[in-house]
């Protein structure tokens, strides 16, 4: 099995072989910095859309589970009041 660290070291010393190549580098940096130049706001905008779409599902959730939490902490509290009441 291939370990994740060998595999992302061997895409990394791939990535830069490719792009610092001193024949072709240069032309590759090149498209690749234009092509980025082209795509970057709307990336970002996805990126930055994902990332609030995200927080809202993550604050959806966290809501509901507060709302179990309090009310599993109120029917331990009366389970416990029901327990210890004959002992009164």
């Amino acid at each position: 099995m291939v370990r994740p660290r060998l595999l992302m070291g061997a895409v990394i010393g791939g990535a830069l072989v490719y792009f610092l190549d001193p024949e072709r580098g240069p032309a590759r940096r090149a498209q690749l910095r234009a092509w980025w130049e082209q795509n970057r706001e709307p990336m970002m905008d996805q990126a930055a859309s994902a990332a609030s779409t995200a927080q809202a599902k993550v604050n959806e959730a966290s809501s509901r589970v507060g709302e179990k939490v309090t009310e599993l902490q109120s029917k331990v509290r009366g389970a416990a009041e029901n327990a210890t009441a004959p002992l009164k």
